[in-house]
């Protein structure tokens, strides 16, 4: 099981894959837009825009890359609002997918705890939601989500949620947005409802964030439902919550 589009064996270059190389932090910054049945098909990806955010250098340099990386998600978060003509005015229902009481599952939830909300400004247009996971509450993601996006009245949902990759070198320092949508646990092959605009019915735009890898991936050896993590999973989950819901906050 694969997450990020980037990973999926595919000659994307072939698909209108195009790639930008940044100067600063050795940030790449890639885009493919899905626009065909035939894209799809062959990369295992619903139609839809991606964008890819690459910085192998995020968590050596402090505030400064984060600003930088920041400012570049903000672009691409921008393109998808205006591809799926959202506005200034637009109600959103963010969304914090994971386990709060797993690190490498908890993006989602700390990203929400770091947006600040303006409750007393009226109308209110930004609400934020962690609906936890199924096994802790007995209430499906799904469930929960549609059910508030339908009493709030939303014009679109954003989603952030843990990724899984194949590769220990992107484990943190990937970062893949999309207009659309997610599948809560898929990492982990616990495939629920998906999070999109068929189901939903209002565009899903959602960030995700590869922070766990399949043991198996790496070596015959381990056991195959293994995860792994990086070693530094604290201050990296801080750090990548940081940059994202600064980035929701200035866009969204």
């Amino acid at each position: 099981m694969f997450d990020l589009i980037d990973e999926c064996g595919e000659d994307l270059k072939s698909l209108g894959y195009e790639e930008t190389m940044h100067g600063k932090f050795s940030l790449r910054v890639g885009k493919i837009d899905v626009d065909s049945n035939e894209k799809s098909k062959r990369t295992g990806f619903d139609r839809g825009t991606y964008i890819i955010y690459n910085c192998p250098l995020l968590h050596g340099y402090g505030q400064q890359c984060f600003d930088y990386v920041c400012q570049q998600i903000c672009k691409g978060l921008r393109l998808l609002k205006r591809k799926n003509n959202l506005t200034k005015s637009s109600r959103i229902l963010v969304v914090g997918l994971g386990n709060p009481a797993i690190l490498a599952d908890s993006i989602g939830p700390k990203v929400l705890d770091r947006m600040d909300l303006e409750v007393f400004k009226k109308p209110l247009r930004i609400f934020k939601f962690a609906p936890n996971i199924f096994v802790n509450t007995g209430i499906n993601s799904f469930d929960a989500v549609n059910m508030l996006a339908i009493w709030l009245d939303v014009d679109a949902v954003c989603i952030i949620d843990a990724l899984g990759t194949d590769s220990p070198s992107r484990l943190t320092t990937s970062i893949q947005i999309n207009d659309v949508g997610m599948t809560p646990a898929s990492a982990v092959n616990n495939l629920g409802n998906k999070l999109c605009e068929d189901s939903l019915g209002v565009p899903c735009i959602s960030i995700g964030v590869p922070t766990m890898l399949l043991a198996g991936k790496v070596s015959p050896e381990f056991p195959e439902k293994l995860i792994l993590t990086p070693k530094d999973i604290h201050s990296e989950i801080n750090n990548l919550s940081k940059i994202i819901s600064q980035a929701i906050s200035l866009t969204m």
